[in-house]
């Protein structure tokens, strides 16, 4: 491999560990992007479409229960 193609392979590994790591909502160009880079993903995955403004897809690996219901309770009081 050149030193090039180590470099674009290495950002293409950054970009795909930010948005999977980081990204609690994905774009479907995030999500098409991180399927070509790996078809596992898919479990990690949930289509919500129009439910969110945020993303089409809710990122399982970054999304808890706790977190949800943190935001809803500081919604609900006025926070």
């Amino acid at each position: 491999m050149s030193p090039e193609s180590v470099y674009f392979a290495e950002q293409e590994f950054n970009r795909f560990e930010e948005i999977m790591n980081t990204k609690t909502y994905l774009t479907k160009e995030e999500y098409d992007f991180c399927f070509s880079y790996d078809k596992d993903i898919r479990e990690d995955m949930s289509y919500i479409g129009d439910y969110s403004k945020l993303g089409d897809y809710l990122n399982l690996r970054v999304y808890t229960e706790y977190l949800h219901h943190e935001h809803v309770q500081k919604m609900e009081s006025g926070i």
